[in-house]
């Protein structure tokens, strides 16, 4: 099935390492709960088996038995709250070590929308193999890979654009660029027609014929597409009520009384009997779960009491938080990538500058908007920068500048980030390179947009708005003007990051904006604020980027305004920054303030990344 198999293992993990997992007394407890507590059911309750290299195993049971969770504490994306033995070929496993030998690939495998299946892949080997290939030898494994997945004419077809189980073939060609001797798959077939499920399993197929160990969760598969798994794993309530061959299924449960019907889909009957529907389980959960189960609790109906006894007798309390103690020593190790730091930060430098190219919403729709907004400004305030009778209008003209420059760059992060969280999750958690990679290069492929944004709205607002057009002035305007916009798109993305609906996150940004507006020394002189608040004022950005362009228009000496009306009380700039008690500002302490800001912010976006990368765990 695999054209030069020689080959393509001289490169890495070659497919004779077999990996066979054995599991034993394994839990897994509610997140945000302590493993210590005598109270609480496991998810996964004291569940063991096997999965053997070169057999493609199906988990089944109904919604809610624990499959998903069993692939994600089996992986070691869940490290929180599990207790139990996982063994790699009879040893213990090395949470970290085996990441490096797996791979996942969930039910919504998240990918980047605006790269195309070449690009992707290309982008993929670059990061994911050893940088002693060349060129050539990744586009040729990845050529292999995609034809090898019927991917061939789609080489050209943005992600977004492809179909579902084009999709699901591309999320297994990514894995498959490493060779990894161990695959799970969360539903790989759902949502799929009947023809692409039985087209992605044929493929799992071939790859656990290879001598890979193939997992996959699977939702009411047909007769079909169940005849093509070597081996089953049924769970029922977080327990296991069958693992072996799938050929032996029936004539295990008919051992214990269920008689599956002729002619009936061994898969269902499988399910139905997981659920309930087929009567009393409990010797299924005594024959293939371990000894300490107490299947008093199944038969109960899990009541607090029997649940409280099982919990306390075979496992104290002690024993199960040491348990979790190795497991959370074990994946602190320091991480090793295919590729170095800097090598990692340049390949995904070069992604993101190409989906910022492509992002029309994003990017040029927000180049747009400052042009616009530019133009829009220099209409309204057409020609007052230097009229003495019209300076409180400049005022808002000047405010205006940054409070657009704030909100215009932080929206779009905001709405931007949500959609590339997952793929850099996914992505790290497969040990495809570091967050410190991912954060650095964020940074630098924003830095362009974040220049190119204020600068046009300078461009065409400053002049036709009649501001002062020395040179210092103007590169001091400009300056400010660039901060405020890195505080805006700095301030959406740690937002974005943070907060993983949409809606709240626009709405966390213009609530925030609007208190720190309120501080901005626009809307109340400063020295009016009452005390209790006046603290505020030292923490807004706005002050500082209000007072900064205050002091570039009407500070510096900046010689008598032009007065068109018989008298003008502003006509003298200073008189007219005493107006704002602005006298005394001064304009590199407002430029330093900023700064900080934005060092905050960088600081506050790389914890919100790893708070992601810790919830998930």
């Amino acid at each position: 099935m695999w054209p030069r198999m020689a080959e393509h293992d001289k490169r890495g993990i070659q497919c004779q390492d077999r990996l066979d997992i054995e599991f034993d007394n394994l839990c897994y407890y509610p997140p945000g709960k302590k493993v210590k507590s005598s109270t609480q059911t496991p998810i996964l309750r004291y569940v063991k088996g096997k999965f053997n290299s070169g057999r493609l195993t199906a988990i089944l049971g109904p919604s809610g038995a624990g499959k998903t969770s069993l692939l994600n504490v089996l992986t070691g994306f869940k490290i929180n709250g599990v207790s139990g033995s996982v063994k790699v070929n009879g040893k213990e496993r090395n949470v970290s070590k085996f990441r490096k030998l797996s791979c996942y690939i969930k039910q919504e495998f998240a990918m980047l929308a605006l790269l195309t299946t070449k690009e992707t892949m290309m982008f993929a080997a670059d990061l994911k193999l050893d940088s002693s290939i060349s060129k050539e030898q990744k586009k040729i494994i990845v050529n292999q890979i995609l034809e090898i997945l019927g991917l061939e004419k789609t080489v050209n077809t943005l992600v977004g654009k492809l179909s579902g189980g084009e999709k699901k073939r591309l999320s297994i060609g990514l894995e498959l660029l490493t060779n990894p001797p161990v695959m799970f798959f969360d539903e790989p077939t759902s949502g799929l027609d009947s023809l692409s499920a039985i087209q992605i399993t044929s493929h799992l197929k071939s790859l656990a014929e290879e001598g890979r160990t193939v997992v996959c969760t699977i939702h009411q598969p047909s007769s079909q597409l169940f005849e093509m798994f070597d081996d089953v794993y049924v769970l029922s309530e977080g327990q296991c009520i069958y693992n072996g061959s799938n050929k032996s299924l029936t004539d295990n449960l008919e051992e214990e009384g269920f008689h599956c019907p002729t002619f009936y889909n061994r898969a269902d009957f499988a399910i139905e009997i997981a659920s309930g529907q087929r009567g009393d389980k409990s010797k299924l959960f005594e024959k293939f779960n371990s000894k300490e189960v107490d299947t008093e609790y199944q038969q109960d109906g899990g009541n607090e009491e029997a649940t409280r006894l099982n919990l306390l007798e075979p496992h104290p309390p002690q024993k199960l938080k040491e348990t979790v103690i190795i497991i959370e020593r074990d994946v602190h190790v320091a991480p090793s990538y295919p590729q170095p730091l800097w090598s990692q930060i340049l390949i995904l430098t070069r992604r993101l500058l190409l989906c910022t190219l492509r992002d029309k919403f994003c990017v040029w729709l927000r180049v747009l908007t400052h042009i616009g907004t530019g133009l829009l400004l220099g209409s309204v305030y057409y020609g007052i920068g230097n009229d003495a009778s019209k300076v409180f209008s400049n005022v808002s003209c000047l405010f205006f500048f940054v409070m657009l420059l704030f909100m215009c760059n932080a929206a779009p992060a905001a709405v931007q980030i949500p959609f590339e969280t997952p793929v850099v999750l996914h992505e790290h958690l497969n040990n495809w390179y570091s967050l410190k990679a991912y954060f650095v290069s964020k940074l630098i492929s924003d830095i362009p947009i974040q220049i190119i944004c204020p600068t046009l709205l300078v461009i065409t607002g400053y002049f036709i708005t009649g501001q002062p057009t020395d040179g210092l002035r103007l590169l001091q305007f400009w300056t400010v003007c660039l901060l405020i916009s890195v505080i805006g798109h700095h301030f959406g993305l740690t937002i974005g990051a943070l907060i993983s609906t949409l809606e709240m996150g626009v709405f966390l940004i213009c609530i925030s904006a609007f208190i720190l507006m309120i501080f901005s020394g626009f809307f109340a002189v400063i020295r009016d604020i009452p005390v209790l608040v006046k603290w505020l004022t030292y923490v807004s950005c706005f002050r500082y980027a209000f007072e900064g362009v205050m002091q570039c228009v009407y500070g510096y000496n900046r010689p008598d305004m032009h007065c068109p009306d018989i008298y003008c009380y502003y006509k003298s700039p200073l008189k007219f920054l005493d107006q704002f008690n602005m006298v005394d500002a001064v304009y590199e302490y407002d430029i330093l303030a900023l700064i900080v800001w934005i060092l905050i912010l960088q600081v506050s976006l790389f914890l919100a990344l790893k708070w992601k990368v810790h919830t998930l765990q």
